[in-house]
């Protein structure tokens, strides 16, 4: 519910909406994991393996203009070029959310024990 209409508002995102995104989030993932309240945004979505709503929301936002101008064009992607895109959407995502927790200020003893074997981590969280 949060990501609903994503591709209208997440490119005028401000700081202040994406502070009203993140304590909802920041709630949830603290909740998934057992953390303490204490415990920062950036870390507890990544123990809970969630990226940022901003990020994702982002990534929902380029997804959908691709998809207008493909069928401004005429063009009707197949179900691999469909599957291909979304692949390459998730590893979009997945790189902002390492940039961003690169730069995060807080929970950086959690992200820097869990950066290094990130994808190891969002898989096993997955599951196969």
């Amino acid at each position: 519910m949060a990501l609903y209409g994503a591709p209208i508002w997440a490119e005028r995102l401000t700081t202040r909406a994406k502070a009203l995104l993140r304590r909802p989030q920041r709630l949830v993932a603290q909740r998934m994991v057992r953390a303490y309240r204490t415990t920062s945004h950036a870390a507890a979505c990544l123990l809970a393996g969630t990226p940022p709503w901003e990020l994702d929301a982002g990534v929902l936002a380029e997804r959908y203009g691709l998809k207008v101008e493909a069928r401004e064009r005429g063009e009707v992607p197949d179900a691999e070029e469909a599957e291909r895109r979304e692949r390459a959407a998730a590893e979009r995502l997945k790189e902002r959310w390492r940039d961003a927790l690169e730069n995060s200020a807080y929970g950086t003893r959690t992200i820097g024990a869990i950066l290094p074997v990130m994808d190891e981590w969002l898989s096993r969280r997955r599951g196969p």
